[in-house]
């Protein structure tokens, strides 16, 4: 999970009013600049998994015979002020500051060696050909 920083409306609050800032020219912006690995609140944890594994069980019900939903995939969400998640997007790759982060996650340091998420799935794919398992998951 991650915090996306966006160029100057994560800012404005601080700023002063909407009035003021556009007597300066100052408009908001939502270009996103950065993102910051963060740590789910714990009691958040169990809905997190609950939509991911959700949209797993959908992607097999969206195409008949299909493989359904395989490789990292991340849902972009905004969480509001009930601890409500609001789905946005679905990104079907690596995205963001979190997972490709280079030390891995907060949450891979726990169960294992620090590792990106590119780095786990090149693991996954050499036990799978060590296992003589390759056509499982590529085809």
């Amino acid at each position: 999970m991650d915090r996306r920083d966006e160029s100057n409306v994560d800012e404005f609050y601080k700023l002063g009013s909407l009035r003021d800032l556009r007597e300066m020219s100052l408009e908001p912006s939502f270009v996103v600049t950065g993102n910051q690995p963060v740590v789910i609140r714990e009691s958040l944890l169990p809905r997190a998994f609950e939509m991911a594994e959700g949209t797993i069980a959908e992607s097999f019900v969206l195409e008949e015979e299909s493989r359904g939903m395989i490789g990292p995939f991340c849902l972009e969400t905004i969480v509001t002020d009930k601890l409500e998640f609001k789905v946005f997007e679905i990104s079907a790759r690596i995205v963001a500051g979190s997972n490709p982060f280079i030390g891995g996650s907060p949450y891979s340091d726990i169960n294992e060696e620090r590792m990106s998420t590119g780095r786990r799935i090149a693991r996954s794919i050499k036990k799978a050909r060590d296992d003589d398992r390759l056509t499982d998951i590529l085809s």
